[in-house]
């Protein structure tokens, strides 16, 4: 019941951001971001998920985020609600979305170790 009323609160606060520019056509997520100076490509960083500092992404944190910020629109299996199926994304896709915001999504939703967390948990599947 308690994971309900949080998923229920987290959607409703996500809803308000979503619903921002309503109607708008969301457009395909492209590597425009990484080529004005975005985040580095994942080949910088070791397979490890290892960044330039040697700091790891915590998963958990990466779920927990996500389910906060993403789960209303993306949904709990990533192939969308009331935004677009994730489902497949790599590393540098998300987080150049997460930076850019694209089509009704709010930029920079989730910024620094936050994206990347939730970048590396969409990438993995949500594993």
């Amino acid at each position: 019941m308690k994971k309900w009323l949080i998923v229920f609160s987290a959607a409703a606060f996500m809803l308000a951001g979503c619903n921002e520019d309503a109607g708008d056509v969301q457009e395909p997520v492209g590597d425009s971001f990484e080529d004005s100076g975005g985040p580095s490509s994942a080949s910088e960083e070791g397979e490890d998920g290892e960044g330039s500092e040697g700091e790891t992404v915590d998963s958990g944190e990466g779920a927990s985020l996500y389910e906060e910020n993403c789960l209303s629109c993306h949904g709990q299996d990533m192939q969308g609600e009331s935004g677009p199926g994730i489902a497949g994304m790599g590393e540098d896709e998300v987080i150049n979305a997460i930076a850019e915001g694209p089509g009704s999504m709010p930029e920079n939703l989730v910024e620094g170790e936050d994206a990347e967390a939730v970048a590396a948990y969409v990438a993995e599947g949500g594993e």
